[in-house]
């Protein structure tokens, strides 16, 4: 064989077509690679470990009939120890926007309290919210880019991450549509709360508290601690009913907006309407285990932070890689309706 590139595989021949010349090496059994089998630079691996591992970039494994829990954490586990490293700078650099994205929020409402105006500053708060949601949103979508690539068997490219920059308005509208689509629950899970307090008779006890002083003294924290020995049985009744709601509607209603990032991050050209129409047709029959999954990611995250904080980063990038795994299997046969 002829004196060759190790980095690149130049001068070397093609594992798989022997006329063709290699221009990379397989990151998994470190054959040579050609053009078509690296499928123009896109893919890290060759056919025949993408078709062992059962990563393509046209096949993902998994899909909405065939899933469990159980096979997609072997799926994003097998995809997480190949590319943890980078998976790593991926959330470092996640992490770095949302700070980003923080101070720039900080920043405008600084320059707002300058002024003794309300109104300006109301525009330089909602300004900074509005920034700093852009800000931390594209970078996210651009962190699930990447992953999509560890999950299809791509190269992966860091860059990536900055490729999502162009779907700043489509990732603001579909922001602003969630907020009104929660509202309404908000809204409920308060009325029914303070409904449980008013039935049990904790609004009157709150209403006939003097709060001014008790019998002469000037301490109102005493009554405030008299009131709350009355209110145990309506303060449990109201968490009961405020958990009631946010399990059911709460988490029917939730749970397909967990997709919305990815399914923004994965369209070309996303349209706020129709991202969110999708993400419910993913998640149609699909919530229990979708709670599963996101239980199984929270536990690890904490798990990672406890580890004196070191832990957290891969972790958080292996909870993102079940989060991109999931949506690519739910969303595979999963738009209609």
């Amino acid at each position: 064989m002829a004196e060759t590139d190790f980095g690149r595989g130049v001068g070397a021949l093609c594992a798989i077509h022997p006329e063709r010349a290699a221009s990379r090496i397989c990151s998994r059994c470190a054959n040579f690679m050609c053009e078509v089998c690296s499928d123009s630079g896109t893919q890290a691996m060759c056919p025949t470990c993408r078709e062992r591992t059962g990563l393509n970039a046209r096949n993902f494994p998994l899909s909405r009939d065939n899933w469990s829990m159980g096979a997609l954490l072997e799926t994003c586990w097998e995809a997480f120890t190949r590319e943890w490293v980078m998976i790593s700078v991926g959330v470092l650099i996640f992490f770095a926007g949302s700070v980003a994205g923080n101070v720039v929020s900080r920043a405008l409402n600084t320059v707002g309290g300058l002024s003794d105006h309300w109104a300006i500053n109301g525009v330089f708060f909602v300004a900074g919210l509005i920034l700093s949601t852009v800000v931390q949103g594209l970078v996210t979508l651009g962190l699930m880019r990447m992953l999509f690539d560890v999950l299809e068997g791509r190269r992966v490219e860091v860059e990536r991450i900055f490729t999502q920059f162009h779907k700043a308005v489509p990732l603001l509208l579909t922001t602003l549509l969630i907020y009104a689509l929660m509202l309404p629950l908000f809204v409920l899970v308060i009325g029914g709360m303070l409904g449980a307090l008013a039935i049990t008779g904790g609004l009157d006890a709150i209403r006939s508290a003097d709060w001014m002083g008790v019998s002469g003294g000037n301490d109102p924290s005493a009554e405030l601690i008299r009131v709350l020995g009355t209110l145990g049985p309506s303060m449990g009744l109201m968490v009961l009913v405020g958990f009631a709601l946010y399990v059911f509607p709460g988490m029917w209603l939730m749970m397909p907006l967990t997709l919305v990032q990815p399914e923004l991050a994965r369209s070309e050209n996303p349209q706020p309407l129709e991202v969110l129409r999708r993400c419910f047709a993913y998640s149609r029959g699909q919530r229990l285990p979708m709670v599963g999954i996101f239980l199984f990611g929270g536990v690890l995250v904490a798990a990672g932070v406890c580890l004196c904080c070191v832990g957290a980063i891969p972790a958080m990038g292996l909870f993102q890689l079940l989060i991109a795994g999931l949506y690519l299997t739910l969303s595979k046969g999963g738009a209609e309706g």
